[in-house]
């Protein structure tokens, strides 16, 4: 009996010591085994209701906005270039060969009502303008030509500028050149280091590259203290555009990149979302075209209230400068997952195909126009392509067109003293 009680006890101690073994190892790579990445959003094409961890892999159908205007800006701010939401008001900058001015505009009007002067600064391309607590950050690093060897960022003291009233101010400087750089770059076209886009997270500044050859853009890191520096290369991105914009959404977690495609001047976004840390592009990545947009250069962007911001365009012949609102949402929210947009049907004008790749483009007219009317197509540059004198009540016009080269064009509708736009490619 004695020896038959010890077997036991042995033999219950070794069981023991297996299921301490596998409770051990269970704890240890549970994770493991319990966590599934793949693409999480359940808006996407390849939604993967099983996985857990979004490894940023979705992707999703071809989405077209269009951003309500908000008012036409001034023609003191008609180079608008960047834009941040302070103090109750919209501020930006004017780009190359500007003032050294930051303006403040009015939410409700869209006038100009404070001027900062940065008076030991130069407006050499001034080109995006961003913020943290303490500082503005206005970035004169455009580089169209590609061979800039003064490219730096202007550090403004938040507690240097008044609630009202124009001021002058001094700055700190950052200068800085790309680690990738190559020493010299030989035509615009070949030219990968432009940059018109950059955003304060943490405590670095991460710019946004304007890829002229091939459409990309990296994403580079600096300091934002002032000094001289390098700025190190984080990620290289297929943007299929040149990116003129960036603000990054804290609350939400949440980056939007605003640009147009190179030589077609379709403007665009590129949602940014559900990343970890500062690594912006290891989330989602949606992309928004705005192919209708009464505009050319699309180069500020900011968030304004929650998911909410504005959108600023430059002024060019065609196009008065202007401000849009926009609003992500509808991409990024959790409670629109899986409920069908409307689609916008009150648009004046309907035109189709778009972009067109042949010669016949259908004009649709979606309201009842009671007197006679004029139908013309212009350049971007305000050339004059066709134009004619329709009848009212007339709802539907097919144009012709053998001989117009590539790129973006816009079609005016004119009766009386009001006018309807809308914008189509050729490819």
């Amino acid at each position: 009996m004695p020896e038959l009680t010890l077997f036991r006890i042995f033999t219950n101690l070794i069981k023991m010591k297996s299921i301490i073994t596998l409770l051990f190892f269970q704890l240890l790579f549970a994770p493991l085994f319990s966590q599934q990445t793949g693409c999480t959003d359940p808006r996407a094409n390849n939604f993967n209701p099983q996985a857990t961890q979004n490894d940023g892999s979705c992707t999703y159908n071809i989405t077209v906005y269009n951003p309500p205007v908000r008012y036409i800006l001034p023609d003191e701010v008609d180079e608008t270039s960047g834009l941040i939401f302070y103090m109750g008001g919209y501020w930006t900058i004017n780009d190359s060969g500007g003032l050294p001015v930051i303006y403040k505009l009015d939410t409700l009007t869209g006038s100009v009502i404070q001027r900062i002067t940065v008076s030991n600064a130069t407006n050499v391309d001034w080109e995006d303008i961003t913020q943290d607590n303490e500082h503005i950050f206005v970035g004169d690093f455009g580089n169209n030509s590609g061979n800039r060897d003064d490219l730096c960022i202007y550090i403004v003291d938040k507690s240097t500028i008044p609630a009202t009233g124009d001021i002058a101010v001094n700055s700190k400087k950052i200068s800085f050149s790309y680690e990738d750089y190559p020493g010299h770059v030989e035509k615009r076209k070949y030219n990968n280091f432009d940059c018109e886009a950059f955003l304060s997270a943490g405590d670095s500044l991460y710019l946004f590259s304007k890829d002229w050859e091939d459409g990309h853009t990296r994403m580079y890191t600096l300091p934002k203290t002032a000094g001289n520096y390098t700025a190190k290369v984080l990620y290289r991105f297929n943007s299929a555009g040149l990116i003129t914009g960036a603000d990054f959404n804290k609350e939400n977690n949440e980056v939007v990149l605003v640009g147009y495609t190179n030589k077609r001047w379709v403007p665009f976004l590129w949602i940014l979302f559900d990343f970890k840390g500062y690594n912006f592009f290891s989330g989602n990545k949606r992309r928004i075209d705005m192919p209708n947009v009464t505009a050319t250069q699309t180069e500020g962007i900011a968030y304004v209230n929650g998911k909410r911001g504005v959108i600023s365009s430059e002024g060019r012949v065609f196009f008065s400068q202007t401000m849009f609102d926009f609003s992500t949402a509808q991409w990024t929210d959790k409670a629109y997952a899986g409920i069908p947009r409307p689609v916008d049907t009150a648009l004046f004008l309907s035109i189709y195909p778009n972009p067109l790749k042949k010669s016949k483009l259908h004009v649709k007219i979606n309201g009842n126009v009671k007197n006679t009317f004029t139908l013309a197509v212009l350049d971007t540059s305000g050339r004059l392509v066709f134009a004619q004198k329709y009848p009212a009540g007339k709802r539907k016009i097919k144009l012709k067109f053998n001989n117009i080269v590539k790129g973006t064009y816009i079609i005016k509708l004119t009766v009386g003293k009001k006018s309807y736009k809308k914008k189509f490619v050729k490819l």
